[in-house]
């Protein structure tokens, strides 16, 4: 058995304020904001097969599509209950994983939607969607609109800007730190959550959490309330507090900003800033790099795709291949990853509820 591994790239003009949306089952998506009016598009695939020729068919029922205009680009990898289907006729060969990277002007219009993906994204201003079900969503250095959503994965935005933030997670954490957060909206079931930054006193900001803590490192003045049916608020830094029996108030500084918390069983927890937790970057980083990420485990920053001349066809051009004949492996089939697959298409089709979704997961990852 072997492996196909090929690298293909498109560059298409989409302005300073154009549109991209993803859509995958699996992979990881890397997106990073730059310079100019170009979105630069790579798309490294991975195929596994007996041969070269087997491995070369079965790409071609799983490359992704590729749709564009003007002033956007669309990326869609095919259904994999279709690819795989047909790439068993060629001798077991199939696409067993597509990483998409982006490189595209601070201010593009980015929606991501995917069942096991994960995505990582920097340097962006633009309006921003990401929604997965079990992946990671990681986010530095972003600014504008964000909304986030996953099931079982963590949310993690670090070093952001000026940012309006909506995320959403069951079982998963969630981390956010950013310089100013003008409007501010976390939930999650059993997961942590931390929020680190100064909060606008015009804008709405709370969390909801049935048994997960919840921490704040306020930067300016708050009023922190909390709701619950058991829980307080314990605060390690000066405060004028009040409240019992389901209701809690602590107020640090002037109080401008309010804070609000709905818990069934989770605490509250206000603690003292840091000299690391302001953020200082601009809005609009000026030069894109990779940052250091105290509240999120470091990642690299996502590798430019390399730019090709304009193509006129809506396919991607090939860059660069590599072809292992020695690869082990017996069966191209991951059963974990299947049943994985299985408990998400369930989900997406509504057969299951998110609860049982989730438990289904954790029992097939062991």
């Amino acid at each position: 058995m072997g492996t196909l591994e090929r690298t293909e790239t498109l560059t298409h003009k989409i302005g300073t304020n154009g549109r991209v949306s993803v859509k995958t089952l699996t992979g990881a998506l890397r997106v990073r904001g730059i310079e100019g009016e170009e979105a630069h598009l790579s798309v490294t695939y991975r195929i596994r097969a007996t041969d070269q020729l087997a491995a070369e068919r079965a790409l071609d029922t799983g490359r992704v599509i590729v749709d564009r205009g003007p002033e956007f680009i669309e990326v869609e990898t095919p259904d994999r209950r279709v690819s795989t289907g047909l790439a068993w006729l060629f001798g077991g060969a199939r696409v067993f994983r597509a990483e998409i990277s982006l490189d595209v002007p601070w201010g593009t219009q980015i929606r991501y939607e995917t069942m096991s993906g994960s995505v990582e994204a920097m340097a962006l201003v633009g309006d921003q969607k990401y929604k997965t079900v079990s992946g990671d969503i990681r986010l530095w250095s972003v600014g504008g609109l964000v909304e986030a959503g996953s099931v079982t994965g963590s949310i993690t935005l670090d070093r952001g800007g000026d940012v309006r933030l909506r995320a959403n997670t069951v079982s998963g954490g969630i981390k956010v730190r950013a310089r100013r957060f003008h409007g501010l909206a976390v939930s999650t079931t059993s997961g942590g959550i931390a929020v680190v930054g100064e909060l606008d006193p015009s804008g709405v900001h709370r969390a909801e959490s049935i048994s997960g803590r919840v921490d704040l490192t306020p930067l300016s003045g708050v009023t922190a309330e909390l709701r619950a049916v058991s829980g307080s608020i314990v605060s390690h830094v000066e405060h004028r507090g009040e409240g019992g029996r389901g209701y809690w108030r602590s107020i640090v500084g002037d109080g401008r900003a309010s804070f609000r918390v709905n818990s069934t069983s989770g605490s509250l927890h206000i603690l003292a800033a840091r000299p690391e937790d302001r953020v200082v970057a601009p809005t609009a980083p000026t030069a894109p790099t990779a940052p250091t990420a105290p509240t999120a485990p470091a990642a690299p920053a996502p590798p430019a795709a390399t730019p090709s001349a304009p193509i006129e066809e809506s396919e991607l051009h090939e860059t660069e291949e590599t072809w292992n004949p020695d690869e082990t492996g017996e069966s191209v089939s991951d059963p974990v990853q299947d049943e994985e697959l299985a408990v998400l298409q369930a989900l997406e089709r509504g057969e299951i509820g998110v609860d049982e979704a989730a438990d289904r997961l954790e029992r097939a990852r062991g």
